[in-house]
């Protein structure tokens, strides 16, 4: 018994549909990303590559800084026809749109703190790649959110094929870190200009009641009051995956980061069947709020196939190790091995943890999602604090490990209650 056999039978060809569509193009972009970042890593050399993830891992949790968490919020709201798909979408942009000012001030200020100019010109490359790719993924939000899943695997094959043609270009022309984050800056904003073409094609956003009517002024209080824990606790929880970066290259070198970054994008790389999997089921699970013991049992056969999926995956990477790092990555990785095989260990709860996390989200318990990324921040950084200085990559990778352990404690205990039918919604409310 499966998730899917608790779908109504004229549902379940969408679903297969919406699944295929979107497991063909997530896998897609995120595969030729991937593709991509392995193939600089034998041309960069340890030490660049390193500079590389690092100015990647900044950029991005800048960019998530900006996100604000409306990406989450515009999904759920469009699942649940809470308002105006229209006025849901206008107002989710026009507050992304704000707050792209203090993120372009964060990149600049973190340019200006780093020591080497290359690093330096990275940086600033690099935020403008996550910028217009977090602009990618709202516009993506807002389409996944409408189930039009076929114009989302367009914007993902769009940006999927500009990953590769600019990057493999950019590595066999220039061969350098700055030419290859330039091409990833293009190719996240032609994915962005895609994905603003698909949205206008579809919706009139502005209307004749304007982002600065009673209704919009409301919504927007109401998305920033319900969107920002979402948004607190991504930030945290991208936080507490990211950190152990900054603690590798403090306390070991670029040239050892580059290497623990090799194993940790396997790592991530095995992250995109849950992320396709929720993406997929997360509307449904929304809708299936209204009806506690329907949500509670698609949450649990959920959970199981996420956990018996990552216990594959993570037995695969393990047993496999060994060839995976040299085939793909070259010799010159091969002490990537020791950090991948720890990390391995972890990939069961990930997959576990990317279900339990994103029911939190789906029961309207954000806050409680906020506390438990704030709690496992500081586990992360204890974590870390102790074992990368003796450990280098392989104890980030066990400090990875052990808390994603202390989140599945957390989840679990919060998730013990059974779902309750919320009460009428006051984004009705804003939208009469």
């Amino acid at each position: 018994m499966t998730a899917y056999a608790l779908l109504p039978a004229n549902a379940r060809g969408t679903v297969l549909r919406n699944l295929a569509l979107k497991a063909l193009s997530l896998g897609l972009e995120r595969g030729c990303r991937l593709v991509v970042t392995v193939a600089s890593a034998p041309i960069l050399g340890e030490a660049a590559f390193g500079r590389f993830v690092f100015a990647a891992t900044v950029t991005a949790i800048l960019a998530l800084a900006a996100d604000l968490g409306l990406g989450l919020w515009t999904t759920r709201s469009l699942a649940r026809a809470e308002a105006p798909a229209a006025q849901v979408v206008r107002v989710g942009l026009s507050l992304r749109a704000l707050s792209t000012v203090p993120y372009l001030l964060a990149v600049a200020v973190a340019a200006l703190l780093s020591a080497d100019v290359e690093t330096r010109a990275v940086l600033v490359v690099l935020g403008a790649s996550a910028l217009f790719n977090s602009f990618a993924d709202h516009l993506g939000a807002i389409l996944r959110g409408e189930e039009r899943f076929a114009d989302e695997a367009r914007l993902n094959a769009t940006r999927a094929v500009l990953v590769v043609v600019l990057g493999f270009g950019a590595l066999f022309t220039h061969r350098g870190l700055v030419g290859l984050s330039v091409a990833l800056a293009a190719a996240g904003l032609g994915a962005c200009g895609y994905g603003a073409f698909a949205l206008v094609r579809r919706h009139a956003i502005w209307t004749s009641a304007g982002p600065h009517s009673m209704s919009d002024r409301l919504l927007r209080r109401l998305a920033l009051r319900q969107a920002l824990p979402i948004w607190i606790a991504g930030l945290l929880s991208l936080l507490y995956f990211k950190v152990d970066t900054f603690f590798v290259r403090a306390f070991a070198g670029d040239a050892e980061l580059g290497a623990y970054g090799v194993a940790y994008k396997v790592f991530e790389g095995a992250m995109l069947l849950p992320a396709v999997i929720l993406a997929v089921t997360f509307p449904r699970l929304v809708r299936a709020f209204a009806d506690p013991p329907a949500h509670r049992r698609l949450e649990r056969r959920l959970a199981a196939a996420l956990l018996a999926l990552g216990t594959c995956v993570g037995a695969l990477c393990f047993f496999a190790r060994d060839p995976l790092i040299v085939l793909v990555f070259g010799r010159a990785f091969v002490r990537s091995v020791d950090s991948l095989a720890v990390l391995s260990l972890g990939i069961p709860l990930v997959f576990l943890n990317f279900g339990l996390t994103h029911f939190l989200i789906a029961r309207h318990l954000e806050r409680v999602n906020t506390w438990l990324a704030l709690m496992m921040l500081a586990v992360t950084v204890t974590l870390d604090s102790v074992l990368v200085p003796h450990g280098s990559g392989p104890g980030a990778a066990l400090a990875t490990v052990l808390a994603e352990v202390a989140l599945t404690l957390g989840c679990l205990l919060a998730l013990r209650a059974p779902p309750r039918a919320p009460a009428a919604s006051s984004t009705a409310r804003t939208s009469g």
